[in-house]
């Protein structure tokens, strides 16, 4: 029995961890063609010893539920921020997870991390062994990664090496139940994410073409999925060639305009229980999304300490953080937690199709989303790239300015209905 089987009760995630633990080398992974990572196996090597089977979401039927009791009694959250500039200005939000790859590597662990490779324009994951090799970590890469090679590299090693593993749930779920079945799970520590989901490669192949032509150029020297040129908080796709940038508008951001809209992802997104539950992780890492901080544009992280091992690395970090305790009725309601998506079968398959259409480009695929917005979400769009095209200093002025407004309209929304109101600016 295999990967394969048909008694599958999920679908793949795409971890590629089966991959990785079979010891034939009957699977390979390599992307279908809707553009995601699936296992492919070689009948004649593989010996149905199950292996595969045993690590894989697909065929597992019960996953605890993380209760509100063990958040509030057993689980940490705090929201903090790195103290030194440099590390900020580089990363995602508050540049914690910069912080726990050094140490971590200062403490003796190999550290698997992803990072982006530029000439296959693809996001992979690796194993840094110095302070050094985890700098192509940094920053959130909104795209599936290329995961079983390092992950084969775990199981070889991980019986005498301590590894830590930064990855997505779905990830950081069956490289803790292959720890555990090794008996080493308390050795290594295990870092993931709060996920929204994965798209198809498809979308993000389209989106590097479109940059390729605006820039004039194949290679890029640097790429950044979630760009601070107009501060934290906003999601721009930034790439640069030498001096030379050019990045997303607000008009123009088709990469994230369908990644929101929830219907190109991984068909394993749309319900993922693995994103609502903390059963499998060390550390839960993400964007403070939230009133709290909604005037902070450095950027600021959301970090979930759930086991002892996790508690100790943080505070050899606190020297270097500011920091604040935090609940968790404060957070989880703008994170993914809990939620499924709506996927409108009719919608998803025209995107699909269009994206694996090589004579459409990505403004032509972002039609059937666009033709479906609103009235007030055209003028919401069409207010934010006027906002975006004020100088600097004015824009970050009409930013806390709109800020204090939008918290007054939240508030008062959440006395009138009871339901927290998400607005990001």
């Amino acid at each position: 029995m295999n990967v394969l089987h048909n008694s599958a009760i999920k679908e793949c995630t795409s971890c590629q961890m089966c991959g990785a633990v079979c010891h034939s080398n009957a699977i390979s992974i390599h992307l279908d063609n809707d553009g995601f990572y699936r296992p492919y196996i070689e009948d004649d090597k593989c010996t149905d010893c199950g292996q595969c089977v045993n690590v894989c979401y697909k065929f597992d039927k019960i996953i605890p539920k993380t209760s509100d009791t063990e958040l509030d009694q057993s689980i940490t959250l705090y929201a903090a921020t790195a103290k030194d500039n440099e590390i900020v200005s580089n990363t995602t939000s508050g540049g914690i997870a910069d912080l726990f790859a050094k140490q971590l590597i200062e403490d003796g662990y190999k550290v698997i991390g992803v990072a982006y490779d530029y000439t296959t324009n693809r996001a992979k994951h690796q194993i840094a062994t110095t302070i050094e090799e985890t700098i192509p970590f940094r920053g959130s890469k909104y795209i599936q990664s290329y995961s079983m090679d390092a992950f084969r590299e775990l199981v070889k090693e991980c019986s005498k090496q301590p590894f830590a593993i930064f990855g997505l749930p779905c990830q950081i779920y069956a490289t803790s139940k292959y720890l555990n079945k090794k008996g080493v799970r308390k050795q290594c520590i295990l870092l993931d994410l709060y996920c929204h989901g994965c798209p198809t490669m498809h979308l993000w192949d389209k989106n590097i073409a479109h940059f390729q032509k605006k820039m004039g150029t194949d290679k890029f020297d640097n790429v950044c999925f979630r760009s601070k040129i107009k501060g934290w908080g906003n999601f721009v796709v930034e790439v640069k060639q030498g001096k030379r940038s050019y990045h997303s508008m607000p008009l123009h951001n088709e990469f994230f305009d369908l990644f929101f809209s929830d219907q190109v992802l991984n068909v394993s997104c749309s319900n993922c229980e693995l994103r609502s539950t903390l059963s499998y992780t060390d550390i839960r890492l993400g964007d403070f999304w939230g009133k709290q901080y909604k005037k902070n544009f450095r950027g600021v992280s959301g970090v979930t300490l759930v086991s002892d091992n996790a508690k100790v690395l943080f505070s050899k970090i606190i020297p270097y953080i500011d920091y604040k305790k935090e609940s968790f009725s404060s957070f989880l309601p703008y994170q993914s937690w809990g939620k499924t998506y709506t996927i409108n079968p009719s919608l998803r398959n025209k995107l699909m199709k269009f994206l694996n259409d090589k004579d459409k480009n990505i403004d032509e695929t972002i039609e059937p989303i666009l033709e479906r917005r609103t009235f007030k979400r055209k003028a919401i769009v069409l207010f934010k790239q006027i906002l975006f095209n004020f100088p600097p200093r004015l824009y970050f002025a009409t930013r806390r300015l709109l800020s204090i407004v939008f918290l007054k309209v939240t508030e008062k929304s959440h006395n009138n209905t009871n339901n927290s109101t998400k607005i990001l600016f």
